[in-house]
């Protein structure tokens, strides 16, 4: 059977009723946020025994070796690594309430009106960012035990599972700003089937190549900049938000009246 056509011109909504102006915009934020997440990381893997707090897909096979009774040299202790995926989920699921809980937002009157980057999405990132800001506190002010560090890891697992879930509700596809899976393989099936829109191919090759300069400049951050090593990321988050309230809060179209 023939591959299906591409998922890019079926569900990214938002090209159907934006410019190309706010598109290229939102898919920059993109690109910034995945940034934002390499530097995380890179410094969460360094610096805590080598746990994800984004990348749960490899947390998940650590749990298992861990559950083998199996330790990977100088891998990170079983304890951690499931404080790390369960702050992410509740992350995920903080944020799922959020979005809800600013529902009404997106609406008026009886139209749902269509925003290339809804305000309630904003302000889940911005809960994420509060909570990356007290991950810098605690990093700056505090000697690196390893209870410190588990809170650390629960911060920033927690924070990274707000962002996915607050990324995964604008519907854009293949993009992913915490793991790079979903990203790559989209990338890679476009190229094959030479199905990818050059934006498309633009936003996807760019949220994948700013992750890995993100976590390489993590790892310079710890070397030559240590205690301000997370200051960067929540500088750009930032920025993204507040770039995504001014430039973004368009309301380009208006969808059909919802049947009652």
């Amino acid at each position: 059977m023939p591959l299906e056509p591409s998922a890019e011109r079926i569900v990214d909504q938002a090209a159907a009723y934006a410019s190309p102006a706010l598109i290229a915009v939102r898919d920059r934020l993109l690109v910034a946020l995945a940034f934002a997440s390499g530097i995380y990381e890179s410094i969460c893997f360094l610096s805590f025994g080598k746990v994800f707090t984004a990348f749960q897909t490899g947390n998940i096979v650590f749990l298992g070796l861990g559950i083998a009774g199996t330790r990977p040299p100088d891998g990170p202790d079983t304890v951690r690594v499931i404080i790390s995926l369960v702050a992410f989920a509740v992350g995920a699921m903080a944020a799922v309430r959020i979005l809800q809980a600013f529902d009404g937002d997106d609406e008026v009157e009886d139209h749902e009106v269509f925003q290339v980057w809804p305000r309630r999405v904003s302000i889940a990132l911005g809960v994420g960012l509060i909570v990356q800001v007290v991950f810098l506190a605690v990093w700056m002010a505090s000697s690196l035990t390893s209870d410190v560090e588990n809170v650390l890891v629960a911060l920033s697992a927690f924070a990274m599972g707000v962002q996915m879930n607050s990324i995964r509700f604008l519907r854009v596809p293949g993009v992913s700003t915490t793991a790079a899976t979903a990203t790559f393989i989209s990338l890679a099936t476009g190229i094959a089937t030479w199905s990818h829109k050059a934006p498309a191919a633009r936003r996807l090759t760019g949220v994948v190549v700013s992750m890995a300069v993100g976590a390489a400049v993590g790892d310079w951050m710890l070397n030559h900049a240590h205690p301000y090593a997370p200051l960067l990321p929540a500088l750009v988050i930032g920025v993204v938000i507040a770039i995504a309230t001014m430039a973004l809060r368009q309301e380009p179209a208006q969808l059909p009246t919802r049947a009652r």
